[in-house]
């Protein structure tokens, strides 16, 4: 059978799973158990054991930690110190400062954390309210909010990238490290395109409304708040690249200084640590049975081995490699704008990562790229994941306004996944830098 008629109907089939109310995982199940029963019933005795030998890869340790770092900086208050130390100087420095803020402040969140749970939650609940009562429009507001959560999927450390990697068994470090220039380069895009849209109409950052701005030394003094972010930053990232820690190590490295941070801070409490377990517990079992259905999956895939592109019978990157990776990013951006993410990523890997590889491409900038995909899936309706969140935490914003500001971003975001694909080594160079 075609290859394309393969995968539509897999993923037809899933579609109509989870729409008709089945979760997600259980689709994912229900659909592997079946293909390969239908492919060879002995598998079927087997699988148990193969998926819990996959789920106990000392890679998938440094998931909980890293959720868990997220939550304790969301809980403690240490995330909206950070937000408190940034935007004043930012807010004097530049026209619509609280928009650019809501860019860097995501963008410091995910240099210290795995999750994106720190940043959403603090800009949404704390940015909102005073870009409001500075008479910010809001649909600009909540777009430059839902950007600022997507930066924590990319910039390391980074939870999709280690779920990529494990998945496909590829270097966590070297995908962190493809994943900074990218980062840096999508926060800076973000920015500039906030400065040319309020340059071009004032009117989004002022509507009359006058409020005084900190002084130099003042916005100096709060910025010294942001220490954490280089402690953490350097005890996660520098650990790992200066060969004392593997990234799970890491993980437990951050988790360490996190905690010990939040009691210098006097920010930890019995409550405080109890709601940071009990979410990072909910989270990291969301996200390990989604990767049970996909260890389920992997074994359906390597029953085949015809993994030939889906347009043309080219290989080597070229233009059927790139016609072929054409028809690849419109699934995705197809399959974001129906599910969270990580579930598509879990969902499809199996099935493309061969394909991206037998076209010649490189495995570490196909995880990037993936990883940007996703996060383009966050912006866009009917279920992108931070304009839902957004909502929760603002249910007076109506849900058009929230897509109508997210949109600008969305196009953004696609320009530089058009630049990555231009430039595969904007992703490569650092990590061919470290690891030659």
């Amino acid at each position: 059978m075609d290859l394309l008629i393969i995968v539509s109907t897999y993923v037809a089939v899933l579609i109509f799973l989870i729409f008709f109310g089945l979760p997600i995982v259980f689709a994912l199940g229900v659909v592997a158990v079946g293909s390969l029963y239908l492919a060879n019933p002995a598998l079927i005795l087997a699988s148990g054991q193969l998926t819990w030998d996959g789920l106990t890869s000392f890679v998938l340790g440094a998931i909980p930690m890293f959720i868990f770092m997220g939550y304790l900086l969301f809980e403690s208050g240490l995330s909206k110190r950070i937000y408190d130390g940034i935007y004043p100087l930012l807010d004097r420095l530049l026209p619509g400062g609280l928009l650019h803020s809501n860019i860097v402040v995501g963008a410091a969140f995910a240099a210290c954390s795995g999750s994106s749970l720190a940043s959403w939650a603090t800009i949404g609940t704390v940015a909102l309210p005073e870009m409001e009562k500075r008479g910010y429009d809001r649909s600009i507001a909540a777009g430059s909010v839902a950007a600022g959560g997507t930066l924590g999927i990319l910039i390391p450390p980074s939870l999709s990238l280690i779920v990529f990697g494990a998945m496909t068994d590829q270097s966590i470090g070297q995908l962190f490290l493809g994943g900074v220039i990218p980062g840096i380069l999508l926060t800076a895009a973000y920015m500039i395109y906030i400065a040319a849209r309020v340059r071009l109409s004032p009117h989004l950052v002022s509507d009359g409304v006058k409020v005084e701005k900190a002084s130099w030394s003042a916005c100096f003094a709060a910025l010294g708040q942001t220490w954490t972010v280089v402690v953490l930053f350097v005890g996660v990232m520098g650990s790992i690249y200066a060969g004392i820690a593997t990234p799970t190590e890491s993980a437990a490295i951050g988790c360490v200084l996190t905690f010990v941070i939040a009691i210098g801070y006097r920010l930890l409490s019995r409550e405080v640590l109890a709601r940071a377990l009990a979410g990072s517990v909910k989270t990291t079992s969301m996200v390990i049975v989604h990767l049970l259905g996909r260890k389920t999956h992997g074994h359906l895939s390597d029953l085949r081995s015809d993994h030939r592109p889906i347009v043309g019978d080219g290989a080597g990157p070229g233009s059927v490699a790139y016609l072929n990776l054409l028809v690849l990013v419109v699934f995705y951006l197809v399959l974001g704008m129906l599910m969270d993410g990580l579930a598509a990523m879990v969902m499809t890997l199996p099935l493309t990562f061969p394909i991206v590889m037998s076209l010649g491409f490189d495995p570490i900038w196909y995880g990037v790229l993936l990883t940007m995909l996703i996060e383009a899936g966050l912006l866009t309706p009917p279920v992108g994941m931070n304009l839902f969140i957004l909502q929760g935490l603002r249910p007076d914003y109506p849900f058009a306004v929230l897509v109508r500001g997210a949109m600008p971003f969305f196009l953004v975001l696609l320009l530089v996944i058009a630049v990555i694909v231009a430039f595969p080594d904007i992703v490569t160079y650092l990590p061919r830098l470290v690891f030659p």
